[in-house]
This record gives structure tokens, C-alpha cells and sequence, in this order.
């Protein structure tokens, strides 16, 4: 488990330093900001209680949380309603009475923030292909699909060999981490190549960018950017 407290600082961290159980492995990041990513690979025919999340991650209990799977199949069950979650299906909720079964040897990534306030609101099911409109990018070289929750935005991105970014910075935290390919990135002028083990925490109003190799990855941010292309919704 990693943590870095530091805004003027960014930070890049390693996924694969993860704590293993019977059920399942985890890797926890919680970044400046109190944004906390946890990677999560689940082990065919096993179960996840909401009392597994209340002692491994009582920060986030029933605070809004987005499950996005990336690989496998989990059966996410709560107050008499199933969702069955594919690749690339998510499930933006905020009560923590459930349970998952997973059907298949599952990867997938649980996104919150430790400074939310608990509270119940209605969860919404979303397939990030199927459900969210792309946005098209520099002629097709970089593909956006941007989720916005209550207080929390998560992109998915497709960005095609060769395309070249640069944002000049934002007050909010950004975790951004890569599913299949590399990219070659830097933050605040630290350079480092991102691929499925590692990701990055960037640091407030911190210039950042790169050139991609082939990246499909996600965004998460905290709190939800402002600007009208992250609000958008399904």
C-alpha cells in the first residue's frame, strides 16, 4: 500500500505490490488528495462481503465508490437487485450491503476518495463502451469516454501509437493508470514509462503528457473536474 500526502509532488507507484489473500489480491493507493484507487484481481468461484471491504477499506465505507471490471465476470448482488459486470462494465454505488461472486478469475479497479462524506443514494450500472458517448480527439488518435459521478470523474482512453498530449495542469488530484499497452509519460517534469504494473499520481496544477505507444487506460479524479467535456453522464 502506497500513500503520498504531498500536492506539489508527483508521484508514480507500482500496482504489483499487492496483498494477497485466499479470495482475492489487492494493491491500495491513496493519493495527496485523499483519491484512493485499489486494484483488485478475484479469484474464480470465490466471494467478496460488504464486510471484507468494511475491515480492508473502512475509509471508504459507504462512501461513493465506482467498480469498473476490466477482465472476467463478477455477479455484484445488493438490496434484491443483481448486476452481472463484463469487461469494461461499471456500477457507480454508495451502500456498502452486497456481495460479489466472481464467475471467472476477474481484474478489476475500485475507485473512491477517503474524504467523502458517507451517505446512500440510488447505484447506476453503466457499460463504459456501450453507455458513453467517445469523444473524438485530434482526428481519431485519442478517444475519451468520461464518467461523471457524484464527486468523482473516471475516464476510460484509447490513445492510438504515436499521439503526442500536454495538459498545462488543474488543482485536481488525477490518478491515471494504463489497462493494455505503454505510454511514455511525464509529470512535473518526472519522466517514466507507464504500463499495467505502474501508474501516477499527478500533483496540483502540475504540467503533464506524453506519447503513446498504444494505451488504453483510465483517469480518475478528485474531486470531479468542472469543465462541461467531464460532465458528461449515462
Amino acid at each position: 500500500m502506497n500513500k503520498i500526502l504531498n500536492k506539489d509532488k508527483s508521484s508514480y507507484f507500482e500496482f504489483e505490490k499487492s496483498t494477497s489473500l485466499d479470495l482475492c489480491s489487492f494493491s491500495k493507493y491513496t493519493g495527496w488528495n485523499s483519491l484512493i484507487v485499489i486494484k483488485i484481481n478475484l479469484k474464480k468461484d470465490k466471494n467478496l462481503t460488504y464486510d471484507f471491504i468494511r475491515s480492508k477499506f473502512s475509509e471508504i465505507y459507504n462512501k461513493e465508490k465506482i467498480l469498473v471490471v476490466v477482465k472476467g465476470v463478477l455477479k455484484f448482488s445488493f438490496k434484491k437487485k443483481e448486476f452481472f459486470l463484463n469487461e469494461f462494465d461499471a456500477l457507480n454505488f454508495f451502500s456498502d450491503e452486497y456481495e460479489i461472486e466472481c464467475k471467472e478469475n476477474t481484474e478489476a479497479y475500485l475507485i473512491s476518495a477517503k474524504d467523502l462524506i458517507a451517505h446512500d443514494k440510488n447505484s447506476i450500472f453503466f457499460n463504459f463502451k456501450k453507455d458513453i458517448k467517445p469523444v473524438d480527439l485530434w482526428g481519431g488518435q485519442c478517444i475519451s469516454r468520461v464518467y461523471a459521478g457524484e464527486n468523482l470523474n473516471l475516464v476510460l482512453f484509447d490513445l492510438k501509437p504515436g499521439f503526442k498530449f500536454n495538459d498545462k495542469g488543474h488543482s485536481n488530484e488525477q490518478i491515471t493508470w494504463v489497462i493494455e499497452g505503454e505510454m511514455n509519460f511525464y509529470a512535473n517534469k518526472i519522466e517514466k514509462k507507464l504500463n499495467k504494473s505502474n501508474a501516477v499520481d499527478i500533483g496540483a496544477n502540475h504540467e503533464h503528457g506524453g506519447i503513446s505507444n498504444g494505451a488504453i487506460g483510465f483517469d480518475a479524479f478528485y474531486p470531479k473536474r468542472d469543465e462541461k467535456k467531464y460532465n458528461k453522464n449515462v
